[in-house]
């Protein structure tokens, strides 16, 4: 906790402080299920059946090209690999980036609450 967030919690009330502590930082795990809550949640378990179904079609195909007798099978099997394992890192990335928008929104709802709660 760095001097600015210490002379914030010192500042708030007892009502106040525990109230920010149920909205406090989450961890890595806290955050990766908050993507299958709120109104997208679907689309984060769509995303990941999409990006287990595409991380198996990459190591599939890998091991194809591996087995490959001929240049052309080798190259078809590569560029299959090499389009499900991207696929499955793009959604990946995808996700961290709505991690990464969710703790901001966080941070936003926290500020807004404790503008509601300044007294006037």
């Amino acid at each position: 906790m760095d001097d600015l967030d210490r002379k914030i919690e010192e500042a708030l009330s007892d009502e106040d402080r525990v109230l920010l502590n149920q909205f406090g930082e989450q961890g890595l795990f806290g955050q990766l299920g908050g993507l299958f809550r709120g109104k997208l949640g679907w689309l984060t378990m769509v995303t990941l059946i999409v990006a287990t179904v595409m991380f198996a079609v990459g190591v599939w195909a890998a091991w194809n090209f591996y087995q490959a007798d001929d240049i052309v099978a080798m190259f078809k099997w590569a560029g299959l690999a090499w389009l499900g394992l991207m696929a499955q890192m793009m959604i990946k990335i995808w996700s961290w980036m709505r991690m990464e928008s969710n703790r901001v929104l966080r941070e936003v709802k926290r500020l807004e609450l404790q503008i509601a709660r300044a007294p006037r």
